[in-house]
């Protein structure tokens, strides 16, 4: 574990290093076309209804993890150690699993049919939503918070050592390490299984790909160019939404290795963004930055909708399946732990 954090150390020194000598803009390559008003931050014409959800009451405690299913409904992981469904429509919570520590993280397949579930102590739920019997296993906590395949049949995850788990068998592969490159590597943040099977994880300095067919086969890394500090795939593990320290959200299409595009959501003093997602087909995307939630069209980079949360900052902006809409948890600022400190948003757009 040493060795671990001394290349992060050494990591997070090469980014200040290379912030403070003026690495941006300037050095991105886009493939987005040229556009009048290309970074116009009006908003346009197609604004979003934005409606707080409800959260569990009594002892559920404060929301810690959120995600978003295809028919509607948002799970919802509590500091009290549950995960509940939450119906926005009408505010109606339902417990769906209990978890033997606080709820770090959910995620849910591409087909909306199984939930991973990642206690803070590393305990590990997997649950098919048509089915009442879990799948449960436990992993190092700080190898998560992992992902699953379009079908849910395998949950991927590892920091550092990736490793691939069978939810049916229970059998467990160690994909092999990929070159660690100059400067060293922080812990991969994120999980996708493509389509076609790929393995792929995401750090803050690129995307790295397997392929279990030929897992010692070595790929480029595709990385942004910016120095990002958060990193997400969409649902199918095409595209990264990478967030940077200097205000911009960089979309990344994996299968040419091209930016997509780059758009400025935060300029000012306080720019770093640490939650990004595309939403639906990707036309979209939306970002958390230190003043409230940004929704942008990704090839024309207009602003789509912005707002602001005061006193609040946004701690995770998530695409709900199969639309455009978004989901929003922010915490109060300077929050103790409190379940009054945690709030849930969805904003849908407008109809019209």
């Amino acid at each position: 574990m040493s060795g671990v954090r001394a290349r992060v150390l050494a990591l997070v020194l090469v980014c200040l290093a290379a912030v403070g000598a003026g690495i941006g803009v300037g050095r991105w390559q886009s493939d987005a076309p040229a556009a009048d008003g290309a970074d116009d931050q009006t908003p346009a014409r197609a604004p979003y209804t934005l409606t707080e959800v409800p959260l569990p009451g009594g002892d559920a405690g404060r929301a810690t993890a959120s995600a978003a299913l295809g028919n509607g409904l948002l799970l919802v992981g509590t500091s009290n150690g549950r995960v509940y469904y939450v119906d926005p429509a009408n505010g109606a919570t339902r417990l769906m699993t209990p978890t033997p520590a606080p709820v770090r993280s959910i995620r849910v397949s591409a087909d909306g049919g199984t939930a991973a579930v990642l206690s803070e102590d590393g305990a590990v739920r997997v649950m098919n939503l048509s089915r009442t019997t879990p799948t449960d296993f436990t992993i190092d906590p700080l190898e998560g918070p992992g992902g699953l395949s379009p079908d849910g049949g395998l949950f991927v995850y590892g920091s550092f050592e990736p490793t691939v788990v069978d939810v049916t068998t229970g059998r467990t592969s160690t994909l092999p390490e990929k070159p660690v490159p100059d400067g060293g590597r922080t812990a991969y943040e994120d999980w996708a299984v493509t389509g076609d099977g790929l393995v792929r994880a995401a750090g803050l300095e690129g995307v790295e790909t397997w392929d279990p067919a030929d897992p010692d086969r070595v790929g480029e890394t595709i990385g942004c160019g910016c120095a990002s500090r958060s990193v997400r795939f969409n649902g199918d593990g095409s595209l990264a939404t990478f967030g940077t320290a200097d205000g911009h959200t960089v979309v990344v299409d994996l299968t040419t290795g091209r930016v997509r595009s780059d758009k400025t959501v935060a300029v000012g003093d306080f720019t770093i963004i640490w939650t990004a997602a595309v939403l639906g087909d990707g036309r979209r995307a939306a970002a958390g930055t230190p003043s409230g939630v940004v929704v942008w069209d990704v090839e024309g980079r207009r602003v789509v909708w912005e707002h602001a949360f005061p006193g609040h900052h946004v701690e995770q902006v998530g695409a709900v399946p199969h639309s455009t809409a978004l989901f929003i948890r922010t915490v109060q600022d300077g929050d103790s732990g409190d379940a009054v400190g945690s709030r849930l948003w969805l904003a849908s757009p407008a109809a019209g």
